[in-house]
């Protein structure tokens, strides 16, 4: 399957130079368990509810003064839009995360998958394949 069926939400952004309490705010209110970071218009890094959990919360930081730019992840696994899914599979697997953003060939990012996206996947394609095996004709053993 091709992975430009994730690129039909917009993709939430945040400058590096914002706070911590800013990208919380945004988050909250769109949802979101992660943004991208972007500096002229490129992403520079990704910044997760984990990173802020662990990094800002589990270090007793102030959110108010300390900026994304401090707790994002830089160079994030990303892929290229051309690929499929199991080849964001593989990535997620090999680098131990649960998102991963989705570039053209310019490098701007088009959408993000998620481990949720991918597990709603799976279950409505074995619901589709259970609703065949259900359908055909019993055959003998």
């Amino acid at each position: 399957m091709s992975l430009r069926a994730f690129c039909q939400k917009r993709v939430s952004t945040i400058s590096p130079e914002r706070s911590i309490a800013e990208a919380c705010w945004l988050m909250k209110d769109k949802n979101l368990g992660c943004l991208v970071v972007e500096s002229h218009d490129k992403m520079c890094g990704i910044l997760t509810d984990r990173d802020i959990a662990m990094k800002v919360a589990g270090e007793e930081r102030d959110p108010l003064t300390t900026m994304v730019e401090e707790v994002m992840t830089r160079d994030p696994v990303r892929i290229s839009v051309d690929r499929d899914v199991l080849d964001v599979m593989s990535l997620m697997h090999t680098h131990h995360v649960r998102r991963i953003p989705i570039m053209d060939s310019l490098e701007t990012v088009l959408g993000i998958v998620t481990m949720d996206d991918l597990i709603a996947l799976l279950g409505n394609e074995i619901s589709q394949i259970g609703k065949l095996v259900s359908k055909s004709p019993q055959t003998a053993r």
